[in-house]
């Protein structure tokens, strides 16, 4: 069996180029894969950031609502200025008299 030597070399060097063009397709989807990686992470730090806002908005609506008057206390609240108002424009008409 003889062997050609320049064909074998000839697809040695074919193989070798195959190898290098999958070689670099490798590093070239290595790359997108970690800059999509970065930008991934850079979006999860600002959802974690957006996140940590809205739980802060919600504990202070739920403190606004928590302290808020309820329309039964206003009421009250009105009624007792009302009472002490009309006291004082009594206690003020007793001294002009």
């Amino acid at each position: 069996m003889a062997f050609d030597y320049d064909t074998v070399l000839k697809r040695i060097i074919q193989k070798a180029e195959i190898i290098e063009l999958r070689y670099n397709r490798m590093l070239e989807d290595n790359r997108e894969a970690k800059a999509k990686i970065d930008d991934l992470e850079r979006q999860v730090l600002e959802k974690d950031k957006e996140l940590e806002t809205l739980r802060m908005q919600m504990q202070y609506m739920q403190l606004a609502s928590t302290i808020a008057p309820s329309r039964e206390s206003v009421e009250k609240a009105r009624a007792l200025i009302t009472g002490l108002v009309r006291d004082i424009d009594r206690c003020i008409a007793d001294l002009s008299e």
